[in-house]
């Protein structure tokens, strides 16, 4: 390593020429990193839900929808905002009431109720069924694209909506599909910059607390964020970085990686003060502090790996680029920082100030006096916080994924949702058989489908449609006897069912019957992601699969997505939160040779991530399942570098300090390193929760800052008091521990007599 470390300062300008292009052509790449989306797309390939909509879209084509709620208009002045947007690029069509009614059929239906029924008291939109699109002079239009939710062209044809209808003087509403798509993509575009610039200021006056120079908070950050740039451009060797990725893994890399700077440059600076110039200085710097950065590096690693693990591979996704930006951060340091360091050394020495921060040695004393007090409070706090942690309301679909309820297009889903209901849209494809027999089957199914969700008594409110329903008015009305006789000698005289099959439209077809399959779209009065939405889903998956066509049938939606995501997920935390102790365990064994230090260490990082999950279940608060199993790995990863540098202190301390002295220097050697991180990261975390408005980005943001927060304070009290207790079985169970204790300790506990009792400096 000496050589190596020679040969890295001797070409370090080649070094710093390199790293500065790398940057400039990452800041180009940036831009053409393909962004994800659509979170459907790392569910597992052989789950049930993933194959349905592999056969939908073979079917159907995959088209984004959206709902458009115009307030205050009559049915004559829907026809010409319903033609404006229906002209609109990617559309395939505009639904509304003349889909099934002719134009002019709709107005003499007005005009019928203001004859028999001039005050009012029983209008147009009142009608069951037709008031799903009209009622109290509010339209609701459903659009239907010619591309996924997600796709760009259909979130500029969004925008040229929104214009339009901000032109017509008239209240209007979007919500939908792909208006969540559209927001969320806009909001984490805008945002994560946005994170960026609120972060920086506030790690800059972290570094400038705890360090001893106004320049090296700036040499940090210059080494850090290179790393990181050149990270977010090499995404472009994926085909695709998830926006959840995208959004977080940035400020990750940051707060996680911004000890190897700073353990390089205070290694440089011990080595001068030492009296070695500046390269001799330098490359013994690199050799010395590789093993700490290297540890630090491998546990942190040790739990993205265990992520990579995960069935749902959207912890692939944030796996894969945060190994590759720990590995950058790691290269970075010990071949651009170097340079930049020796460039900048006069001026550090020219700005350095005294420490803002007290040591806090001072602590030893409260640690040594409460040492059994707080560790056995805490001892407590283990089952209950386990249990209430496993007990949390978890938080599976596309809705952790949303943009939080306080910004504006989320009102708009409200004033949509209080005016019309709640739409949670569920689709059965019934496979078409050569003799027709379909058509009879499917009628069969959905009156079982309706008498069933009746029967459950959860106000379902439910909807059916299917191409073979279209032309029967009474199926497609669902309370049709109970509409007023005149009404429905009307209704029977104009619904010809010929007559309404030509008035369809083709377009307008396809999206019902496809060369194999047909479309039955089930539309219930629910939140995609509810116990009454699941029961609903349990309803729908029983009533098909007692029917001829059950093995070949498909059921499609985000509440039957929120169902498989949610059994695969829980079966993939175990697994994946064992393999990540596990791995973390062997590096602690690798490092301390120790048979006892690593159990103290889990135990002090993994009470902490107890602690942190607990939280929201005393709280009250939904937690994100996805946040929860990646934060549980993370945190553990990240946070176990503070318990690592405490004990190294403490170890190496012990070699010639009694243990009270050992903790002392601890303290005061590795606790404003320890300190530093925790804040940094803590800080990057709720960065993240108050600067995103997408609810899963916000949520894993809270989860990482309150976890880095809480595994800071333990590994600054918990880790002291039981390094302090379990002391002698620490010095029995260590490889060449060697610690230090004094005649009368040594003659006591037949310890060997060969430890030199010199202290410190």
């Amino acid at each position: 390593m000496k050589k190596i470390s020679a040969f890295i300062v001797k070409i370090r300008y080649f070094l710093l020429a390199f790293w500065l292009v790398a940057t400039a052509v990452s800041i180009f790449l940036i831009p053409r990193v393909k962004i994800e989306y659509d979170t459907t797309v790392y569910l597992p390939e052989n789950t049930r839900v993933k194959q349905s909509l592999r056969v939908m879209e073979e079917e159907f084509g995959l088209t984004g929808q959206a709902s458009v709620m115009i307030e205050d208009v009559d049915p004559v002045e829907v026809f010409v905002y319903k033609d404006k947007i229906n002209s609109m690029p990617y559309i395939m069509e505009v639904i509304w009431i003349d889909n099934f009614i002719e134009r002019d059929v709709i107005q003499n239906i007005q005009d019928l109720f203001d004859e028999y029924d001039p005050n009012g008291n029983f209008r147009f939109g009142a009608i069951p069924g037709l008031n799903a699109f009209y009622k109290d002079r509010t339209a609701l239009l459903q659009v239907v694209f010619t591309e996924n939710d997600h796709s760009l062209n259909v979130g500029n044809t969004i925008e040229l909506i929104r214009e339009y209808l901000g032109r017509i003087n008239k209240p209007f509403a979007l919500s939908g599909t792909a208006i969540n798509a559209y927001q969320m993509r806009e909001t984490t575009k805008s945002e994560v910059f946005k994170t960026a610039l609120y972060v920086a200021p506030i790690i800059l006056i972290i570094l400038i607390i705890f360090t001893k120079s106004w320049l090296e908070p700036l040499v940090f950050l210059a080494s850090v964020l290179v790393s990181v740039i050149v990270n977010m451009g090499t995404n472009i060797m994926f085909p695709s970085v998830s926006f959840l990725t995208n959004a977080t893994a940035s400020l990750l890399q940051l707060a996680i990686s911004m000890d190897y700077s700073i353990f390089l440059l205070h290694a440089y600076q011990k080595e001068k003060e030492a009296g070695l110039e500046q390269k001799e200085a330098m490359a013994t710097a690199m050799k010395k502090s590789f093993s700490s950065i290297n540890s630090s590096m491998i546990t942190t690693v040790a739990g993205f790996v265990a992520i990579m693990f995960m069935r749902y591979t959207i912890g692939m996704d944030l796996s894969r680029v945060m190994i590759k930006g720990i590995l950058l951060s790691l290269i970075v340091t010990f071949t651009f920082m170097p340079s930049l360091i020796i460039a900048t050394d006069n001026l550090l020495k020219k700005t350095q100030h005294k420490p803002f921060f007290p040591k806090i040695g001072k602590l030893t004393k409260f640690i040594t006096k409460t040492r059994y007090v707080i560790p056995a409070l805490l001892l407590m706090t283990v089952v209950p916080s386990y249990i209430a942690q496993t007990k949390n309301h978890f938080v599976y679909g596309d809705g952790a994924m949303a943009v939080r309820h306080d910004s504006g297009e989320m009102s708009e889903a409200d004033r949509i949702e209080q005016k019309f209901g709640r739409n949670n849209m569920i689709v059965v494809l019934v496979p078409i058989d050569e003799d027709g027999n379909y058509k009879a089957q499917e009628k069969e199914m959905i009156r079982q489908l309706n008498s069933e969700l009746d029967k459950a008594n959860e106000d379902y409110r439910p909807t059916i449609q299917s191409y073979s329903t279209l032309t029967d008015i009474e199926t497609y009305i669902s309370n049709y006897n109970d509409l007023p006789p005149a009404v429905k000698s009307f209704l029977e005289e104009y619904f010809d069912p010929t007559m309404i099959e030509d008035m369809i439209s083709e377009n307008f077809k396809k999206q019902f019957i496809s060369e194999n399959y047909s479309r039955v779209i089930i539309s219930i009065n629910t939140e995609t992601e509810s116990p009454r939405a699941e029961k609903a889903v349990n309803i729908i998956e029983t009533v098909v699969a007692r029917q001829p066509f059950a093995d070949e049938a498909h059921i499609i939606g985000v509440s039957p997505s929120v169902k498989e995501i949610k059994e695969v997920v829980e079966k993939d935390y175990v697994f994946v939160n064992l393999l990540s102790i596990v791995l973390v365990f062997v590096v602690l064994l690798v490092n301390f040779k120790s048979a006892i230090l690593p159990f103290i260490l889990l135990f002090v990082i993994e009470l902490g991530i107890f602690i942190n999950m607990a939280i929201p279940y005393i709280t009250g608060m939904p937690l994100i399942f996805i946040g929860f199993m990646i934060v549980s790995s993370v945190q553990l990863g990240a946070t176990i570098d503070y318990a690592i540098l405490f004990t190294q202190f403490y170890v190496e301390a012990r070699k010639t300090l009694v243990k009270r002295d050992a903790i002392k220097y601890a303290l005061d050697h590795g606790g404003h390193s320890i300190l530093t991180s925790s804040l940094i990261l803590t800080t990057a975390g709720y960065v993240l929760k108050f600067a995103s408005s997408v609810t899963g980005v916000s949520a894993i943001g809270e989860l990482i800052g309150r976890g880095a927060a809480l595994s800071g304070v333990l590994v600054i009290f918990l880790l002291p008091m039981l390094l302090y207790i379990f002391d002698k079985a620490i010095a029995k169970t260590t490889m060449q521990a060697k610690f230090y204790f004094p005649p009368d300790v040594r003659k006591k506990e037949n310890y060997p007599s060969d430890y030199d009792p010199t202290l410190l400096t």
